[in-house]
């Protein structure tokens, strides 16, 4: 599919610009699925808070 390829090209640039790959997530999620849509948010940006801050920001 065209965005599983703008995906992963995305995320090899990001990795060779010094991002960690594990700060992007795709996901499908229906319209319908209200729910999983909020849990799949919530998960990924708790995530992210264990990350703490991008390195690539400090870096710009």
């Amino acid at each position: 599919m065209k965005a599983e390829k703008m995906f992963d090209m995305t995320r090899e640039l990001s990795t060779l610009l010094g991002m960690e790959p594990s700060r992007l997530r795709l996901e499908w999620i229906s319209s319908s699925e209200g729910t999983r849509f909020a849990e799949v948010a919530r998960e990924f940006t708790e995530q992210l808070r264990t990350l703490g801050p991008s390195s690539f920001k400090a870096a710009a």
